[in-house]
């Protein structure tokens, strides 16, 4: 039996609470129902058949499958935060309720979806092996940092690795040590994910380039660079509705104007903390954005800035607040005061997107 699992499969009494803190191997988890059923059984007979009757008498109980799943799903959105390190010891904990609900958490993928370098490879395994065909969402948030490569981080990105076609979206925010073993496992097709961040924690004016999923993620809408910088033709950026660029050399105004020329179905653009050695000159690209509702540009200096903002063609009347801004000043119309818009004024919006 899977150390994770919290109710045997053949249990006599399928509807008596199961225990579950002596099964996990990571985390200890405090077992009340347990206790309960242990000294349960020290009584008279007849008061825990009472308890087993009165237990499968709940109507919770009597929900089909399908809808007491939904509610565990919606329950367990609220363990999807803070990195997830608390799902699993959640997901096992509320398993040992009864056989009932064991079975419907033990059998149900879309439950088994998140997987966590914060939890133990025996769950991530389990998690792997349950999650069956689903998608998965990947969080790669360390709880200390190192500088030398933990043999546990080799052994994570080995187990998710072969899953590889079924990445929907990762979160990554390692030690720039351990960014190459995960850039050599990015290298590879990705074909149903849909969100990438990634983020060196270290690094700042990255001028390296990573050939990210092998060009080959068709459904990738959303992603952050933050000291990481990829190859700008690569075709990955086709798609993409959401672009957040954090601390990034390039060489010139030029080679982001290049980059972001592939990006024609941007809806939002977010570049902070980025450098350029060379600004555009009349002769530079001009980009256009026909979808672009949110904007957000923060180079080296203000002069570099707005230089890079005259190259972003836009009449529609609907764009950014802060293209309408500009376009106004440049043609001499007066603005109201609650219009004034800064360069830093609008946020990028990169919330995380939950498991369907």
């Amino acid at each position: 039996m899977n150390q994770i699992d919290t109710a045997h499969q053949n249990s006599s009494i399928p509807d008596a609470p199961i225990t579950v803190a002596n099964n996990l191997d990571l985390h200890q988890i405090e077992d009340p129902v347990g206790i309960e059923i242990q000294s349960l059984k020290a009584a008279a007979p007849s008061e825990l058949d009472f308890r087993i009757k009165q237990n499968a008498e709940r109507p919770i109980h009597s929900l089909p499958p399908e809808v007491l799943l939904q509610i565990i799903y919606l329950h367990m959105l609220f363990y999807q935060g803070d990195w997830g390190e608390e799902y699993y010891d959640r997901l096992i904990s509320i398993s040992g309720v009864c056989s009932h609900w064991y079975s419907v958490i033990r059998y149900s993928p879309p439950l088994w979806t998140q997987i966590h370098l914060s939890d133990s490879l025996k769950i991530v395994e389990t998690a792997l092996q349950r999650s069956s065909s689903h998608a998965l969402d990947i969080i790669l948030h360390p709880s200390f940092y190192s500088q030398e490569v933990p043999v546990y981080f080799q052994h994570f990105l080995g187990a998710v690795r072969p899953h590889s076609d079924r990445w929907r979206s990762m979160e990554v925010w390692v030690p720039r040590a351990w960014m190459e073993s995960l850039l050599t496992a990015l290298g590879e097709p990705a074909p149903k994910s849909e969100r990438l961040s990634l983020a060196d924690r270290d690094t700042t004016y990255c001028t390296r380039k990573v050939n990210l999923f092998g060009g080959v993620a068709p459904r990738l809408a959303s992603l952050t660079l933050d000291g990481v910088s990829i190859q700008w033709d690569n075709e990955i950026l086709q798609n993409l509705t959401a672009l957040d660029l954090l601390w990034i050399h390039f060489p010139s105004t030029d080679a982001i104007l290049r980059a972001l020329s592939n990006c024609t179905q941007l809806q939002a653009l977010s570049i902070s903390h980025c450098a350029t050695m060379q600004m555009a000159t009349p002769s530079s690209p001009v980009i256009q954005f026909p979808q672009l509702s949110s904007l957000h540009v923060e180079l080296g200096s203000q002069a570099e800035t707005n230089n890079f903002l005259d190259q972003i063609e836009d009449d529609r009347d609907d764009a950014p607040s802060l293209l309408l801004s500009r376009r106004k000043r440049r043609r001499g119309i007066p603005e109201a005061d609650d219009a004034s818009v800064e360069v830093k004024e609008e946020v990028f919006d990169d919330e995380f997107v939950p498991n369907e």
